[in-house]
This record gives C-alpha cells, structure tokens and sequence, in this order.
C-alpha cells in the first residue's frame, strides 16, 4: 500500500513539476522575444564580448579589434576575455546564423534551452530526478540574468552540465567504457578553461578515483597539469588585467616571488572576502544565494562523509575549492563572486538531488522561486533601458554617420591604432562603439584603445590617431577631420 501510494505521488509530483519547468521555459521564452533583436551592449564586458566576435563574423579577424590601455594577450593580441568566446559566437554567427551581427542574446538563449535539454535526456536520473534538477538550474537567478545579455555566464552552466554528466557516469558505472567517459571530462575541462581559467579546478573532481597512494599520486598529477594549463590561458592567452587586486594576477605577474609575502596576500585577502561573504549585501538575491551556496556545501559535504559516496566526494571537492580559491583570489562583490561561483548551482543539484534525491530540493527552488519574480523584473528593467538609450534619433544618426567615416579617413597601407574616450565602452552609456568600422577602406584592421588608467603592461599598441570629442588639439599632432561630434588626429 505504502509503496503504491509513494508511486502514485511521484507520478503527480513529476507531472505538477514538469508544468512547472515548462511554465519557466516560458517565463525565459516570453522575457526573449522582448529584446529579441533590440538589445544592445550594456556593460564594459559586452561591448568587448560583441565587438570581437564580430571582428571573426565580419573580417575573420581573431586579434581583438579594442584594449583597455593597449593591453592584449602575450600570444595572439587577444583581449582580456581570451579568445575562446569570439571564436564560439564569430563562428556560429557566421556559419550558422549567415550574419555579421552576432546575436548573442539569441546564441545564449539557444545555450540556455541545449543546457536544460542535456539535464532533461540525462537517462541515469529517473525523469522526477531529472524535472527537479532542471528547475533548480532554470530558476537560478545568475543564468536567468545572464541568458538575456550579451554575457556569457550561459556556456558554463553547458559546459558544467555536460562535465557533471560524464563525471557522474565515471564514478557510477563500472564497465568498459570508463575510459572514455574519463577522457570526455578531461576534454570538456581543457576545452572550458580556455573560456575562463578557473575551469582548471574541476580537477579535483577526479581524486576520489585514487584508491592508494600511487593512483592518488597520478590523479593529482593530473589536477596540478590542469592548473597549470589555468595558469597558461591566464598569463598569455588573455590579455592582462592591471586595474583591481586580482591576487591570482598579483601571484602569476610578480616579478620578485616570496612564498611567505603570497601566504600573507592571499590570507589577508582570504579573510577580508570572508567578511564580505557572510555580510548580507544590499541585493536580497545575493545574500540569499550566497548563504544557499554555503548550507548546501556544507549538506554535500555531510552526504559525502557519511555515505562515503564518490561522486559526491568529487563534488565537495570541486565545491569547496570553487569557493575558497573565490575568497583567497578574486572578488567579492559587483556579482564577481555570483559569477564565479553560479556553477556549483548545477554541481550541487546533481550531487544532492541527482545522487540521493535529497530533501534539499524544496527549500531550494522555494527560495529561488521567490526570488526569481525580482529578478525577471530587475533584468526586464535593465534590458528596457538599455533599449531606450540606444533608440534611433536623429543625434543617433548623425553621430553614426560621422564615426562611420573613420574607415575612410585613414589612408595607410598597415593596421593602425586610434586611441578613443574610455566612456565609449563605460556601463549604460550608449552603444556607438559596436558600429565603429574594424577596418579602414583598404581592409586594413583598425584597434581601439581606450584610455583608462594609463596601464599598458606591454606597450605593443601605440597610437597613430587620437579620437576626441572636444577641440583641444594634443601636442605635435595633426588634426585631419573634424565635424559636430568628433576631431581625429594623427599622432607622430
């Protein structure tokens, strides 16, 4: 009797929650087709996002077309996001959506619904298991935020389900195939780290595959290669970022290296993101998520300890690492840390939930569910007005058609540099720059740098015109075009 009802009320409960789930999709859907080719670059971040995905989409170009400073990578003049991500929405943009204008709000809304689609067709799971870890990733409020941007935080929720898939099979099937399953995971992570580095530490994961002391000597070989390959995209393959206490920037840039002054660094830092941590922000959804994060963690870690279950001793791992290596080494607040962290939302979901069904998933997706309506509308209100700033008028149109005139403007047989205003790409300002030509008429590659703080780390990219808005001529330069809203000049 007891096990027919608890049948029939699983059966009802998968039901009630799927309509759930689809009524989410919806929610995501409906929320697309509102900046659904009307969005445009609203952060620092997006403009660069945009603007070197486009140079691949429109010229094949993969040298970032703009710098901060002049700052870009040591290999390859990529930008401070690398190069993995302009590859990813050039290609697509270019292959499979036929266009120069990469639409990357539609490329991650596709991302968002493949990443549900890979939870849901996960056939271990049984298909309750699979409905209540799809809700609890689509009602987090970092991939809802995020999907509808030009950000990028969507590919590593794919990128997580699709580690976690493989990860869970490693540890859980013992047939022939897992090898592979071993060595899809390690591609998957080398290939995510070239999009951000940290995706080094989902080497931890593979530990609890040791069962004595050489296996565990070869496993941690394996997670140190992985950090050092981080430590390669960090340092050479994204360009360096010289303007907030990074302290992994700090360590990897140091020229006079002290292991007790980096002890003291990072503890200091340690301990100060600690505090900011656990202080409840002014954002309800932070501190609410932050504090989420830290009891789940803390419940995987006993689920991990008392069933002595692998998987999710690899999960606590990669959990606590995440976290840790968060406090001791980046941000703690402007959502650095939400970011950096959004992955361990489906790491934790399918330990907790996948692996034992666990009761942890009501009060989840009850707090998510209650925070989620704010943040439909936080994003909605944010979206809209990043609309309405960048809406057609007739200044609009005058301005485009005079910064349009720069591809003509310079004659020169070689690619060249033109320093620009830092408030072209400062957040919710209005999004010229995403029109300015990336190449001159004689398709020559044209690079933006923006003047910021003055910090260029490897002076690579000097200037051979100087973009300003008022007529305040530098020294020693030429003034070649002027009009209403800009005077160029050439830099000697």
């Amino acid at each position: 009797m007891n096990v027919k009802f608890l049948q029939k009320f699983r059966k009802i409960e998968t039901i009630l929650l799927g309509i759930l789930l689809y009524g989410i999709v919806l929610v995501y859907t409906y929320q697309f087709f509102q900046i659904a080719n009307k969005y445009e670059a609203w952060t620092t971040d997006e403009f660069f996002y945009y603007v070197e995905a486009k140079a691949i989409a429109a010229h094949n170009i993969y040298q970032t077309p703009a710098s901060l400073d002049g700052n870009t990578s040591y290999i390859g003049d990529f930008g401070f996001h690398g190069i993995s991500y302009a590859i990813k929405d050039g290609w697509l943009s270019k292959l499979f959506f036929q266009t120069e204008d990469p639409p990357l709000v539609f490329i991650n809304f596709l991302t968002c619904l493949a990443t549900l689609a890979l939870i849901l067709l996960f056939k271990p799971f049984a298909l309750n298991t699979r409905i209540k870890i799809a809700l609890v990733v689509a009602t987090h409020y970092v991939l809802f935020a995020f999907t509808l941007s030009y950000m990028q935080e969507t590919i590593h929720y794919f990128f997580a389900v699709l580690a976690l898939r493989y990860l869970y099979l490693l540890y859980t099937k013992e047939n022939a195939s897992q090898n592979n399953y071993l060595m899809y995971y390690l591609i998957i992570i080398i290939l995510a780290t070239t999009f951000r580095y940290g995706w080094f530490m989902w080497g931890a994961g593979l530990l609890p595959l040791a069962n004595n002391f050489k296996s565990f000597s070869k496993w941690t070989l394996v997670a140190i290669v992985l950090l050092f390959f981080g430590v390669f995209i960090s340092r050479y393959i994204a360009a360096p970022y010289p303007y907030d206490d990074v302290m992994a920037e700090k360590l990897i840039s140091v020229e006079k290296f002290s292991i007790l002054d980096s002890l003291k660094m990072i503890s200091q830092k340690f301990f100060n993101n600690l505090h900011l941590f656990l202080t409840p922000a002014e954002r309800l959804a932070t501190t609410c998520m932050r504090y989420l994060l830290l009891a789940l963690l803390i419940i995987n870690s006993w689920y991990a300890i008392v069933k002595r279950n692998k998987f999710t001793i690899a999960c606590a791992l990669i959990g606590w690492v995440y976290l840790i290596a968060c406090l001791a080494f980046y941000f703690v607040f402007w959502a650095y840390d939400e970011r950096a962290l959004a992955l361990l939302n489906p790491l934790l979901a399918f330990s907790l939930i996948g692996n034992f069904n666990s009761f942890v998933f009501y009060p989840v997706t009850v707090v998510q569910l209650w925070l989620l309506p704010g943040i439909v509308e936080t994003t909605k209100n944010r979206n809209m007005g990043c609309i309405a700033v960048n809406a057609p008028s007739p200044e609009r149109i005058s301005r485009e058609g005079s910064y349009s005139k720069i591809k003509d403007l310079i004659t020169d047989d070689h690619s060249v540099v033109i320093d620009l205003p830092i408030e072209f790409v400062i957040h919710a300002n209005q999004n010229y720059f995403v029109d300015f030509p990336i190449v001159t008429s004689k398709g020559y590659p044209i690079h933006y740098r923006f003047y910021r703080e003055w910090k260029d780390l490897r002076e690579t990219h000097p200037a051979n015109y100087i973009f300003l808005h008022e007529n305040s001529p530098p020294l020693n330069k030429e003034l070649i075009y002027s009009d209403k809203w800009m005077y160029l000049y050439r830099n000697f």
